[in-house]
């Protein structure tokens, strides 16, 4: 595990007034404009600067005036029950030093992931903080629900393969280097075409994630679970809101067992008689599925 109360060499800490910034040393002075500056973002072409959604809305902008590199800034926020209540308000003094340190440490491993720049912490009634994460952006990258909602059912039913090998790709180098993350869902998994007519698969939102010297056979399961969690609810979601327009090309539950069989049996293989464990795909989402049925899901 990394060290929650250290930065990154290649970091630095600035502080101003109630704000914390933690920025890397090579992205330093854009970011102290950016974070700093109150007329920086006034002075913006609103053609060049965008807010996107996603799980959240986010900020994409150009780094420099008339550079294609850009950032995104995204704020904070917790998820499910506490979002309602606490929105973008934290406590806890390490996750945005955590963020940072895990995203390095995915780098040197090798894992595809978006470089993370700066991280922002702002003061609010001495305990409490706000925080915005800013990191580069991947062109063209979208993520794997964003595809699947937005692709025709003929583009997805074509390139089912080549996602999941990108995706199959993605986690085993993810697990191989010891990184567990703790919040594995299509939204935080990016897909980019590839020159090739393939795919390329980034992981992101890494806060929750922790690295270990060595995964289980048990962690592995249970983190594919997590993503196979949130495959069977989108499922749900689209038999349950639109019957009559239900997409064909959405993941079956054939599509599901490849991806599984292809991570077990993929470079290293982790075990040959991959189909003993096939059984908990169909029996570990049973509550979420009840629970899903009671707030009108499915």
């Amino acid at each position: 595990m990394p060290d929650k109360h250290k930065i990154p060499p290649a970091f630095s800490i600035v502080k101003k007034g109630d704000t914390t910034l933690f920025v890397k040393d090579v992205y330093k002075e854009i970011i102290l404009r950016m974070v700093f500056d109150k007329e920086f973002f006034q002075n913006r072409n609103s053609d060049t600067t965008n807010m996107k959604t996603g799980r959240s809305s986010y900020l994409s902008i150009p780094a420099t005036e008339n550079s294609k590199e850009r950032f995104i800034i995204r704020n904070y926020k917790h998820g499910g029950l506490f979002g309602n209540f606490f929105g973008g308000v934290f406590c806890n003094e390490n996750r945005p030093l955590h963020e940072i340190s895990i995203n390095e440490i995915a780098s040197q491993k090798g894992v595809p992931s978006a470089e993370v720049v700066a991280v922002t912490k702002r003061r609010w009634l001495g305990l409490f903080y706000t925080a915005d994460f800013i990191s580069k952006e991947i062109p063209c990258a979208v993520d794997v629900l964003q595809f699947l909602k937005e692709s025709p059912p003929e583009v997805i039913q074509v390139s089912k393969k080549a996602v999941i090998h990108a995706v199959v790709t993605l986690i085993r180098i993810m697990h191989d280097a010891g990184i567990y993350h703790a919040d594995l869902h299509l939204k935080n998994i990016l897909l980019k075409r590839a020159s090739n007519g393939g795919f390329h698969a980034y992981i992101i939102d890494l806060d929750k994630s922790v690295v270990l010297k060595k995964l289980t056979i048990d962690q592995r399961i249970k983190n594919l679970l997590r993503l196979d969690r949130s495959i069977v609810k989108l499922r749900c979601l689209s038999s349950t809101t639109n019957p009559s327009q239900k997409k064909p090309g959405l993941i079956s539950k054939a599509d599901r067992i490849r991806f599984f069989k292809s991570y077990m049996l993929y470079g290293n293989v982790l075990d040959k008689n991959w189909k003993m464990y096939v059984r908990q795909y169909y029996t570990h989402h049973v509550l979420h599925k009840l629970w899903w049925r009671i707030l009108g899901l499915s």
